[in-house]
């Protein structure tokens, strides 16, 4: 009888603040050599730069995170999400890094997801999930995620 040889589905919610980092990058390939590694890619930090730029106010909510209400904020926060995707995409080429910005497709709606949220709703497709965030950030994660077991906090 053979033994089946199980690839583990790794998800990574990476912070559009630590998308540059090194350490973040060298873990994402080191796991892609014996794992299926899909890095889910943020922004809030440039989406909420932009959208004051652009005469916009800053709302929160404690369940979806931003809010935007007209098609130009939706605009604005998924160029932000795919720029930083496509970023991603060229440093992973040929390193088996599958990467896709938090966005979301509703029958042709175009819905911008709090990174978290991915998280969360993709949580039993997923055998390992990591959430890579600044340092400063690393209590509010863990609260956010302290009933998920599987989401690891990894703060730099």
């Amino acid at each position: 009888m053979k033994k089946e040889i199980k690839v583990k589905n790794v998800l990574i919610k990476a912070s559009g603040d630590i998308i540059n980092d090194k350490r973040f990058k060298d873990f994402a390939i080191r796991l892609a050599k014996t794992s299926f590694v899909v890095v889910i890619v943020g922004g809030g930090t440039e989406i909420s730069k932009r959208l004051i730029e652009a005469g916009y106010e800053i709302r929160f909510d404690d369940i979806h995170g931003r809010i935007t209400e007209s098609w130009e904020e939706r605009k604005i926060a998924r160029e932000v999400l795919e720029e930083n995707s496509k970023k991603l995409q060229d440093t992973f080429i040929g390193k088996g890094v599958f990467v896709v910005p938090s966005i979301i497709d509703v029958a042709g709606v175009t819905c911008h997801i709090n990174g978290d949220n991915y998280i969360k709703s993709a949580y039993l497709g997923f055998d390992e999930l990591y959430v890579f965030t600044l340092k400063n950030r690393r209590q509010e994660k863990e609260k956010i995620f302290k009933k998920y077991s599987k989401v690891e906090i990894v703060a730099i």
